[in-house]
């Protein structure tokens, strides 16, 4: 049995029924980590062997104690823009190559006192200013379906880490589709939970509310069971989204009612013809589970403008003596186009999103929940994309155009591994929920697994055996 290919909630199992320990997971892992790593290059840092071990048998003692453990030993990886106390967090950048935080961040804290078992810190572009994870402090990410292809970003480690199998489960955070782009290229579960939903501390929101922490995993239940440690209040939130009644994991093996959705695939950007295919598709899985798919009449365009407001007034934040002094080129091209912007303009703009995102709300709640591409493009060459500095802001927006959107009205999103191009790489298909309806998203996307169950598909990566033979 290869216990890095299975599922975090069959580990949890197995180990809370003691048919393996937390120790022989944590090595399975690590196992997996050596052998395939370094040609995917997801990790950065990796927590010291021992280190896990002693993690990892804590965890064991605590569930031989009696204790309700909701990650049971079960490893995992932290995106390195999430802080670690005692563990070096560089954000992708030389500015913070040295950087060891004194204390976690609350999502970090909460996954660890569930006793999960840290791996270590996955690969971002600097700040997490890119959709493909490369250019940064670190080599480049590579998609395990594809080596030649963008994992894409800024959670690209993460998804990747995921994807090879070199971990069940890993944090992400989103300010723009963050976790949902590298979902969609890697062929994983990614949800963006609602604004709220998942604490920022001790940091507050930056982007006027935007950026939010969430599951990356291969199966719906590990991702809802992942954000049921994730989510809750910290003391000083800006934004507190109102208490989830049930576990989110609880709504994965009930089939939701019969569902109107809203099918939005008009954009004023460009879609690749196998993505539209790929939602179409989904459309009609859905019809035939008893669902009413219909066209939304949504409008998501014309928030460019205000979207990159917001990304470069927190480029500018940065304290720096010098611009060149960032590992990427783009993040000194956006750093100085914020550093022009006025407080009036930043004003402006936050009020005028927020009026943009009160209308998108009202247009989409005339339906249970929205059907959209995650990306336009399915995975892309990982030299080339996203590569002209002078063309980044745009060619990013052309990308994304179904993704930002929801991170500006704050609702839920979840990027499924339901399409697949004719070169056999993942297409994301993306559900969007009222504001605070995880749930119910969660529970659609758990019947659409059933209907087309994409768990036993792995990409080379993690199919291929590693030097230890597991």
């Amino acid at each position: 049995m290869d216990l890095a290919l299975l599922p975090a909630l069959e580990l949890r199992r197995l180990i809370d029924d003691g048919d393996v320990s937390a120790r022989e997971v944590a090595a399975a892992c690590l196992a997996r980590i050596k052998a395939a790593d370094p040609t995917i290059q997801s990790f950065v840092t990796l927590v010291d062997e021992e280190r896990v071990m002693v993690t990892a048998e804590n965890a064991q003692k605590q569930i031989r104690q009696g204790a309700a453990l909701p990650l049971a030993g079960i490893p995992y990886a932290l995106k390195d823009l999430t802080e670690t106390a005692g563990i070096r967090t560089t954000f992708g950048s030389r500015l913070r190559k040295n950087y060891v935080p004194n204390e976690d961040a609350a999502v970090a804290r909460r996954l660890r006192e569930a006793g999960g078992v840290l791996l270590g810190k996955t690969n971002t572009p600097e700040f997490g200013n890119r959709a493909t994870t490369a250019f940064g402090l670190f080599p480049p990410t590579h998609n395990p379906w594809d080596l030649v292809k963008t994992a894409g970003g800024s959670s690209g480690g993460s998804a990747a880490a995921v994807a090879a199998c070199l971990c069940p489960f890993a944090e992400g955070s989103d300010g723009g589709g963050s976790i949902r782009i590298p979902s969609s290229c890697c062929g994983v579960v990614g949800i963006k939970p609602s604004r709220g939903r998942v604490s920022n501390a001790p940091n507050s929101n930056p982007r006027g509310g935007l950026i939010t922490h969430g599951p990356i995993a291969r199966t719906v239940a590990d991702a809802a069971m992942m954000l049921d440690v994730m989510a809750g209040y910290e003391p000083g939130d800006p934004f507190v989204a109102p208490p989830q009644m049930l576990p989110f994991l609880s709504f994965v093996k009930q089939d939701p009612k019969t569902l109107k959705i809203g099918l939005l695939l008009k954009s004023d950007k460009p879609i690749e013809n196998e993505v539209v295919a790929a939602v179409q598709e989904t459309a009609k899985v859905l019809v035939s589970l008893g669902h009413q798919v219909e066209e939304a009449h949504v409008d998501i365009t014309g928030l460019g403008s205000l979207f990159r407001v917001m990304v470069e007034a927190e480029s500018a934040a940065n304290e720096v003596d010098d611009a060149a002094s960032f590992s990427d080129p783009y993040s000194t091209w956006c750093y100085e186009r914020g550093s022009k912007l006025t407080a009036k303009a930043y004003i402006k703009a936050t009020e005028e999103m927020f009026r943009r995102s009160r209308e998108i709300i009202i247009q989409s709640s005339k339906w249970d929940c929205l059907l959209t591409p995650t990306v336009t493009l399915k995975p892309q060459p990982l030299e080339k994309f996203l590569a002209i500095t002078e063309r980044v802001a745009e060619d990013d927006l052309a990308y994304i155009p179904f993704t930002y959107p929801f991170n500006i009205t704050g609702q839920p999103g979840i990027s499924l591994p339901l399409g697949w191009s004719n070169e056999g790489l993942p297409i994301g298909v993306q559900l969007v929920g009222r504001p605070y309806e995880e749930s119910l998203i969660i529970a659609l996307a758990a019947q659409l697994e059933r209907a087309i169950p994409w768990y036993s598909r792995y990409p080379a990566r993690a199919a291929a055996p590693t030097e230890k033979g597991i």
